[in-house]
């Protein structure tokens, strides 16, 4: 089997596993547009490029939903033995992933990381669905669960959280039909309907590119509602990972864990108090991932500021772009929400502690054309960013004096 055959049979299982979920919630007209958009909506293999972030992080790519097309990445399509039930789902899970963007478009724009998360738990609910209705011996097997990169687990895990009050509402795959396949507004109107106006705060947090504070948006919204609601709690670490009909997406969400670890052991039953200890466990080891992860992060952009802004052993030239490339990092980075960027400024900071003041004297002699001169008689063999600092300011005086201004 070719390339392009192995796609194209993994394709046609993907879209029988989209309907066999969505034919439950949608009506015919709907379930008719989504197979129309199958029709019309090729799906291609191209060598997907590597992302790198602005930090140096590596990002594979397995799919993208472009507007006329959706892109496999070929070294996916090439390895993928299909054979194996763990390497099939995983292709067919990037393919229902791009799949749910495609669907979405169909009603309603892109929703940043509520989509994203979506779309991924859309993936696992489809297949996890299939496997269950369509193969044998599928029953107390491990759930399918998608791995994507740690940023999208954060912003999944809030959305499984929201989704396990639903699920106790017999609303959570109703609502994952809806936001995929349906109208936002029904969706928003759902939801609003059991966690109250305080949602809306939530969804623009998770919908917008400033999403930094959804996650305690959230968990604010969930405290709220536990403490006013009965919730089980004790059913979420039973079998949590076994494939069952009423468990069809992975459960485990840190930021549930979190709220309810916030509410206190007094809001809830007393014969589910004894399981209050393993949500305060799951905060714990959560609290230490996020640690690490943090950690990663904030020696990554250490190594980057090094690698790009450090003066030594350059040339007036070099160390004159080195201060244009800091500068407009900055500025790129200093109202940016995302915590990396925020990261960026701290670590910056370290190194130029009064980094928006410097950052305004060379936009200053910049203008003034004067900027060539700050590096021009300062020894480049111990050159420090307070040397460029202080031949700033006298350049700043000089320009003062020929104007007849007051000194500073």
């Amino acid at each position: 089997m070719d390339i392009q055959e192995k796609l194209n049979s993994v394709v046609k299982l993907a879209q029988s596993y989209i309907f066999l979920f969505l034919k439950e919630y949608l009506k015919e007209e709907q379930l008719l547009n989504i197979k129309n958009l199958f029709a019309n909506c090729p799906i291609t293999i191209e060598e997907l490029e590597v992302k790198n972030n602005e930090f140096g992080k590596t990002i594979n790519i397995g799919g993208n939903a472009q507007e006329d097309k959706i892109v496999i990445n070929l070294t996916d399509i090439k390895n993928v033995n299909i054979n194996n039930e763990l390497e099939i789902n995983k292709l067919l899970g990037i393919i229902i992933h791009e799949y749910a963007h495609k669907i979405r478009a169909l009603n309603n724009q892109y929703g940043e990381m509520l989509e994203e998360s979506f779309a991924t738990i859309f993936a696992e609910i489809c297949i996890n669905n299939a496997r269950l209705k369509l193969n044998e011996n599928q029953d107390n097997k491990e759930i399918f669960e998608m791995l994507n990169s740690v940023n999208y687990q954060k912003y999944e895990s809030q959305v499984r959280a929201l989704l396990y009050v639903l699920k106790q509402n017999n609303l959570d795959q109703k609502i994952i039909a809806e936001y995929i396949a349906g109208n936002q507004e029904k969706f928003k109107q759902l939801c609003l309907e059991i966690f109250g106006p305080e949602f809306i705060n939530c969804f623009n947090s998770l919908n917008s590119q400033n999403n930094g504070n959804s996650e305690q948006l959230i968990i604010q919204l969930l405290t709220n509602y536990l403490k006013q609601h009965e919730l089980n709690i004790s059913n979420y670490w039973q079998n949590s990972n076994k494939l069952t009909q009423n468990n069809l997406y992975f459960q485990g969400s840190p930021t549930l864990a979190k709220a309810i670890v916030n509410c206190g052991i007094a809001s809830f039953k007393k014969d589910e108090q004894k399981f209050y200890k393993y949500y305060e466990s799951a905060v714990n080891v959560a609290k230490e991932n996020e640690n690490f992860i943090n950690q990663e992060k904030v020696e990554r952009i250490k190594q980057f500021i090094e690698t790009n802004f450090s003066l030594k052993q350059k040339t007036r030239e070099e160390i004159y772009d080195t201060i244009v490339d800091l500068c407009s990092t900055y500025i790129q980075h200093q109202n940016r929400e995302n915590e990396e960027s925020k990261l960026f400024i701290e670590e910056i900071k370290k190194v130029i502690p009064d980094i928006d003041d410097f950052k305004t004297k060379f936009i200053t002699l910049r203008v003034a054309g004067k900027d060539k001169n700050i590096v021009a008689n300062l020894d480049l063999n111990n050159i420090t960013y307070e040397d460029i600092n202080l031949s700033m300011n006298k350049l700043l005086q000089i320009e003062s004096d020929e104007f007849g201004e007051i000194k500073r």
